[in-house]
């Protein structure tokens, strides 16, 4: 299984000291807590390495425990190169639903304590993603390929999306389901709106359907030479859908609904959307065996997510925009990239220097 190249995570570190977030508005609770366990572990004092005398019995454990370390390195360079046919792949018994063009309505918080609930200790942050998960989903060029192509695609891989993603939404309590995928390259009109969309990929949370520009891999071409790049937005635009059946999604647009001022929504946009990279990380480390990555393709799905930052698309380096930039957004696609626990993906309880 990949593993990320961690020198890329050029952020800020969190605070050494406990963390304890002001109220976000005057008068308003503040809705992240600290993370669990902040500043509770001590922090050792200058000189108090241990003992001086060596202990025969604790040298033979630390090489034993080299060699263990050297094994499970050797298993993960073999889990890199065994042929995926070899591979007993996670949640092959599930069988995926035909794509759903009337799914279950959307959970709403039924207050705002719970909306802010919702979002900083959802019953799916306790939950893990299955790997290696099958995705036989060959690479296309987005930049090149036809509207047909490009559907019949992005239509494949919401199948190994909804097979990576059903068991932490089932095992949370929450019921997930298969979008379709519409290709646009004029005018189009959706729940979410009216009129000549952007050149995007966007998931609509009033029909939890997803969209894709055709013109969209043009755009793309220029900051990646991965043929995966499409698949990563996909993967990010299926992170809301996340979002949106464990109630996520509703919840933030409350909390926005309810914020003081611009910069204070701004601050739970970029939350959310870096919550949908880290999501998307975790895909892309559940299916990465099946799709056959390497090592050696780590720091360009990294790039990928740093070439989306607001301060790259509008080539403004101090840039407060909605969806984070480029170095927060590298950062939690890589967290994502390196564990299947999905409360790794917590944003909304991470300090405000990592969602910038």
């Amino acid at each position: 299984m990949i593993q990320p190249q961690w020198s890329g995570r050029a952020v800020q570190s969190p605070p050494a000291a406990p963390w304890n977030p002001q109220p976000q508005w005057p008068g308003q609770a503040a809705w992240y807590p600290p993370p669990p366990g902040a500043g509770a572990l001590p922090t050792p004092s200058p000189g108090s390495a241990g003992p001086r005398g060596r202990n025969p019995l604790k040298l033979l454990l630390l090489a034993l425990i080299g060699v263990s370390l050297l094994a499970l390195a050797g298993l993960v360079l073999v889990g890199l190169t065994v042929r995926p046919v070899e591979i007993a792949y996670a949640n092959e018994d599930y069988q995926v639903p035909a794509a759903e063009l009337n799914p279950p309505p959307i959970p709403v918080a039924e207050s705002f304590e719970q909306a802010q609930e919702w979002v900083a200790s959802n019953a799916l942050y306790a939950q893990t993603t299955p790997a290696p998960v099958r995705c036989e989903v060959p690479p296309i060029d987005v930049a090149t390929a036809d509207n047909a192509l490009l559907k019949t695609h992005f239509e494949s891989l919401m199948e190994c999306l909804v097979r990576v993603w059903e068991p932490p939404l089932t095992q949370a309590g929450f019921e997930i389901y298969r979008p379709t995928v519409t290709i646009y390259d004029q005018e189009i009109t959706t729940k979410c709106g009216s009129g000549k969309l952007p050149q995007n990929a966007f998931y609509c949370g009033a029909d939890q359907q997803i969209y894709w520009s055709s013109t969209l891999g043009a755009v793309l071409a220029p900051f990646s030479v991965s043929k995966r790049a499409g698949d990563e937005v996909m993967a990010h635009e299926f992170g809301h859908a996340v979002q949106g059946r464990s109630g996520i999604l509703t919840s933030k647009n409350w909390i926005i609904s309810e914020a003081p001022d611009k910069a204070a929504a701004l601050e739970v946009a970029r939350r959310n959307e870096t919550q949908a990279d880290c999501l998307a990380g975790m895909f892309v480390r559940s299916v990465s065996v099946s799709l056959a990555l390497q090592q050696s393709d780590v720091a360009q799905i990294e790039e990928n997510f740093a070439n989306g930052g607001d301060d790259v698309l509008s080539g403004k380096p101090d840039i407060v925009g909605n969806h984070g930039r480029g170095p927060s957004r590298r950062y939690w696609g890589t967290t994502g990239l390196t564990t299947d626990q999905v409360g790794e993906c917590n944003t909304y309880v991470a300090p405000p220097n990592l969602v910038r």
